[in-house]
């Protein structure tokens, strides 16, 4: 990963792909690059397979990081914001990077910009019991007009569906207001100048795809430190697609 800040200077965004399947061997080597704070998060878990997520997941989440500024994975600060979206702490040294996490099973997704902030949402396609009535509760007029002509043109209701909701989850988390502004995108109030699109050709790990699983994933871009409550503004996402660089990331 030691090429991920000449990525970074040359794109919108870089996308890391990572495996949290682990052995004993790959945990014991995650442990060590915990914070105090995140070994004793590991040690709290009850659940063993949710315990080796996080930290296989934290660990990789740090080595990249790390790849990007040049700095060890146990050096960087990382802190949670109001909504939870992780971000840099004060010991970054003022390094501009922004970056959001996603993940479902044993699939992370990494998303970094020197840029703009950043937001990014994995699922795993299944199907979706009333979907209608949840689309209803979720998107705006717009989105649900495009889901049921996609849907009335044969595609799988589930993977329509979670193809949009991917799209909400990565605006919120790009503007940093996590559910709460799941309101103002249904009356369609965008950040002016956000960016999103879907990632279609993710290089996912093979022991992710062996059993035929398949997922929808979006990215999102906007200017950083907008703030919805009151920055936004009834406006159509622009329709330049970021440029992005997708990358594997290993975490041996």
């Amino acid at each position: 990963m030691a090429d991920l800040s000449v990525r970074l200077a040359s794109h919108d965004a870089v996308l890391c792909v990572t495996s949290l399947f682990a052995d004993d061997a790959k945990l014991g080597r995650s442990l060590p690059l915990l914070s105090r704070d995140e070994r004793a998060r590991f040690d709290a878990y009850t659940n063993a397979v949710v315990a080796r997520r996080f930290a296989v997941g934290r660990s990789a989440l740090r080595e990249i990081i790390g790849g990007a500024l040049g700095m060890a994975p146990t050096c960087i600060p990382l802190r949670e914001g109001l909504h939870g979206k992780p971000a840099l702490g004060r010991g970054a040294g003022g390094r501009g990077l922004w970056f959001s996490i996603a993940h479902t099973e044993d699939v992370m997704l990494v998303a970094l910009s020197r840029s703009f902030d950043v937001g990014i949402d994995l699922e795993r396609s299944r199907s979706i019991e009333q979907w209608e009535r949840v689309a209803d509760r979720v998107l705006a007029t717009g989105e649900r007009a495009q889901l049921q002509h996609a849907v009335e043109a044969g595609e799988d209701a589930g993977t329509a569906f979670l193809r949009h909701w991917c799209r909400v989850e990565a605006e919120l988390k790009a503007i940093g207001c996590g559910i709460a502004g799941l309101e103002d995108h249904r009356a369609g109030k965008r950040p002016l100048g956000l960016r999103i699109v879907d990632l279609k050709d993710v290089p996912f790990p093979d022991e992710a795809m062996s059993n035929g699983a398949r997922y929808q994933a979006a990215l999102a871009l906007c200017s950083p430190g907008v703030d919805s409550a009151r920055q936004s503004a009834l406006a159509s996402t622009q329709a330049v697609a970021p440029t992005i660089e997708p990358a594997k990331a290993s975490t041996a």
